[in-house]
């Protein structure tokens, strides 16, 4: 079996699951949440309030892609920021009451999405895919 295909399939996989994202956050009326917004919210949806630099490492990200982001949510009015008051380096993120009420929603689409992507996946296959995906992902 040729394998040359694997980097190019999991990039058009991700294509995918994203637009399938953003047709689902259109539906629900959340049309200015991308797809890379994910990682913080589910983060901040699990821990309720976290600082850029745990995020960042929660996320695998570097900090100027998550201030990146943040800014942006911080626009659109999902989340705060304030500094730290026992570290003035640090800045806290936290979800707004606009933030809190994405939750249902994000966990609503991260159930379909799951769907959707092990649509006729038996359990055994799960886990080999997953195995050794995280093969792939550490060899690098």
């Amino acid at each position: 079996m040729k394998t040359n295909k694997t980097i190019y399939l999991i990039g058009r996989i991700r294509e995918k699951a994203n637009q399938f994202i953003l047709k689902e956050l259109e539906q629900i009326g959340f049309v200015d949440i991308a797809p890379s917004h994910g990682d913080i919210l589910a983060t901040l949806f699990q821990h309720g309030e976290c600082t850029m630099t745990n995020i960042a490492n929660s996320i695998h990200r570097d900090r100027s892609t998550v201030t990146a982001l943040v800014n942006k949510l911080i626009k659109l009015g999902y989340i705060s920021s304030r500094k730290d008051p026992t570290d003035s380096r640090s800045t806290i993120i936290s979800l707004t009451k606009k933030g809190e009420e994405l939750e249902p929603n994000f966990k609503e689409i991260s159930r379909k999405l799951f769907e959707v992507e092990y649509k006729n996946i038996s359990e055994t296959e799960k886990e080999v895919f997953e195995s050794v995906l995280e093969k792939i992902y550490n060899n690098f």
